[in-house]
């Protein structure tokens, strides 16, 4: 992962070191002050190697992101974490997780998600160090069921460790990786509640679940014959007229007079794929518009951010896959001509 990776010695320079939580080599006050801000635990020292703890901490609304080591080989045991989810990815290092029903390992490049009703115990190695996102349980349960259709009375539920090196697992660390990075630059991204802000945690809660789970679509409810097409073209009218807003599923929905997953099953029904996958072609048009007819000041990360697009990686493959071509050389193309 590039800039989140740490020493081969150790722990050394851990990311987000500009949002330390604590530092210290006293167990007792390890303890306090992780369970300050995740829930009580029981954490004792296994191996001969010193406690060297460190948390840094970036907190959003629903959601915070953690870099955390013990240094030295740690036993972890908080039970059920009831109010969370706990997504934990080794940057360095590996973790045994028992969640009482089943236990597995992560690290080298997998990681997994904790639910909150697992009792969970927790070997970390010697040097290991997580990346974690701590999400609020009813704000990720709603994202579920707003982007993927999880029935209303349906747990949200995750299994095991997921490897992260491709595909969706690849693109959501990207993401993960872009906010860090901006932040150890002084940009505050998260911990404000703008639009921008309140989008990016929403897309890093859909690029968690598109990374380790989807929820079933099965129980989402069919529009009234004869409803179904007037509720896409109003959603569609409204999507067209604020592409460059921070819109979600639910901003559409309210717009069109339906329901989340009313038009879920309309666009499927229409489209074959979901709203948000609809707005995102719009998108991507409005993005080759603008690029074919740039203006001297024209650029791709003006165009991109613009309409949206945050992961300037994933908008290229996107667009590419969409056009055929990178955004850098339609405009290139755009300005020889």
């Amino acid at each position: 992962m590039g800039q989140l990776q740490t020493g081969p010695e150790g722990p050394q320079g851990l990311p987000l070191g500009n949002h330390r939580l604590f530092a210290t080599a006293d167990l007792d006050e390890a303890r306090a002050r992780v369970a300050q801000v995740y829930c009580d635990h029981r954490l004792e020292v296994m191996g001969r190697g010193p406690l060297a703890a460190r948390h840094n901490r970036l907190d959003g609304q629903d959601l915070s992101i953690n870099v955390l080591t013990y240094g030295a080989k740690t036993q972890i045991a908080p039970g059920p974490l009831e109010q969370f989810y706990l997504f934990q990815f080794p940057l360095q290092g590996h973790a045994s997780v028992n969640t009482g029903a089943r236990g597995y390992e992560i690290g080298g490049g997998s990681g997994g998600v904790l639910n909150p009703d697992d009792e969970v115990s927790m070997i970390w190695s010697e040097h290991c160090v997580q990346l974690m996102l701590q999400i609020d349980r009813r704000a990720l349960e709603q994202a579920a069921r707003a982007e993927f259709g999880l029935p209303h009375r349906a747990a949200l539920r995750f299994d095991g460790p997921q490897a992260l090196t491709g595909g969706e697992g690849r693109s959501f660390l990207g993401l993960l990786q872009f906010v860090i990075s901006e932040t150890q630059r002084g940009a505050a991204l998260l911990g404000k509640s703008s639009a921008l802000g309140r989008q990016l945690e929403r897309t890093l809660l859909v690029g968690l679940l598109q990374s380790q789970v989807r929820p079933t679509e099965a129980d989402a409810p069919s529009p009234r014959p004869g409803h179904a097409p007037r509720m896409v073209r109003r959603a569609e009218e409204f999507m067209r007229e604020n592409l460059g807003a921070a819109l979600m599923i639910e901003d559409i929905a309210s717009a069109a007079g339906t329901s989340v997953r009313s038009l879920q099953a309309a666009f499927r029904a229409r489209h074959g794929c979901g709203p948000m996958t609809v707005l995102r072609d719009m998108r991507l048009e409005r993005a080759w518009e603008e690029l074919s007819n740039p203006g001297a000041d024209t650029r791709v990360t003006d165009v991109a951010t613009g309409l949206g697009f945050f992961h300037l990686g994933r908008f290229s493959e996107h667009y590419r896959r969409k056009f055929g071509c990178s955004p850098v050389e339609t405009l290139r193309s755009a300005l020889r001509a």
